[in-house]
């Protein structure tokens, strides 16, 4: 197999793989009373105090990458060389604990909605959900754009 082809399957099986990874839940916090308004700004504030706490620590990530054969100081033959494919934040596991730890001393409950797929959603509008729904298999977060995203009950359309 030429490299142009191998190069080719793998770039398609990534896309393939690469694919159906996008998010198929959405996680907020309840708690009883709170308005949209209201965990909207205590989630702000324990993300500034987790992000004070804890900065991005960007370290870079590599991979061995395949060989090449180089001339010059190796004088000509195979080597390994490394390519850099982005970069890893060691503190975010610890951001994120101390942000739902914040969250949970303020009252709140971490909710776990699923995404609506296509299929539930039918083509329907739906007004969104007020509050904090509790989970239920009518409820699921319709995804937006540039925002978070918007719980509805799916036996209410508009």
């Amino acid at each position: 197999m030429s490299a142009f082809k191998r190069s080719f399957c793998c770039a398609v099986f990534a896309l393939v793989v690469l694919g159906g990874c996008g998010a198929t839940t959405y996680q907020t916090y309840a708690k009883n009373g709170a308005s949209t308004a209201a965990v909207s700004r205590d989630q702000t504030e324990c993300s500034l105090e987790a992000n004070r706490l804890f900065p991005a620590a960007n370290f870079p990530t590599t991979y061995p990458s395949g060989g090449y054969y180089g001339t010059g100081y190796y004088n000509g033959g195979w080597g390994l060389g490394v390519t850099y494919v982005g970069s890893t934040d060691v503190n975010a596991g610890m951001r994120n604990a101390h942000r739902n730890d914040c969250m949970r001393l303020k009252g709140y409950t971490p909710v776990v909605y699923p995404i609506c797929t296509n299929d539930q959603l039918g083509g329907a509008s739906y007004a969104p959900a007020t509050g904090a729904p509790a989970p239920a298999p009518n409820i699921c977060a319709v995804a937006q754009k540039d925002a978070r995203p918007v719980l509805v009950d799916l036996s209410k359309p508009i």
